[in-house]
């Protein structure tokens, strides 16, 4: 579906929620680093949903509303990343299509904790933290907010 269409479909504007989603993305980034050595689940689920929420605010600064976000993206990370692709998005850090190709199937159905061995052995989690962490650093640029900061009151999954 082409950008403009989507804008036709929901005229709702939700770029004011752009910069929330992006300061959640970094709030369970940064838990991640709590979680990975005794929950190395938990730390790739938090990963997921830095990941969708990032790519979330992107699409939500362009002009797609957080309801088309919701019915169409879901929690799969490769759809988000496409269409934030589609949607001009051309900063997407080299690793992030891997892990997202990684995660998404489990992310989406609620499985992580059953990811095959050979899946979770096919990332290196290290190198996906810094991925991530700057996929939040990009995005922050490209929607005008270069150091998103969240505190514990503003932690949310909308849309997520």
């Amino acid at each position: 579906m082409r950008i403009d269409a989507i804008h036709r479909r929901h005229r709702r504007d939700d770029r004011h929620l752009a910069r929330r989603f992006l300061r959640n993305a970094k709030s369970f980034w940064n838990g991640t680093e709590e979680l990975a050595p005794l929950f190395p689940d938990g730390a790739r689920h938090f990963l997921a949903i830095a990941i969708e929420l990032a790519l979330k605010a992107c699409l939500l600064h362009r002009g797609i509303s957080d309801d088309w976000n919701r019915i169409h993206v879901r929690h799969d990370l490769l759809k988000a990343l496409k269409s934030a692709k589609r949607a001009g998005f051309t900063g997407a850090p080299p690793g992030l299509a891997k892990i997202a190709a990684a995660l998404s199937p489990y992310y989406k159905t609620h499985t992580i904790p059953h990811m095959p061995a050979e899946t979770i052995a096919s990332v290196c989690w290290l190198d996906a933290c810094q991925t991530v962490e700057d996929l939040i650093a990009v995005v922050g640029i490209a929607i005008g907010n270069q150091a998103p900061s969240g505190g514990a009151n503003e932690i949310s999954h909308e849309g997520a």
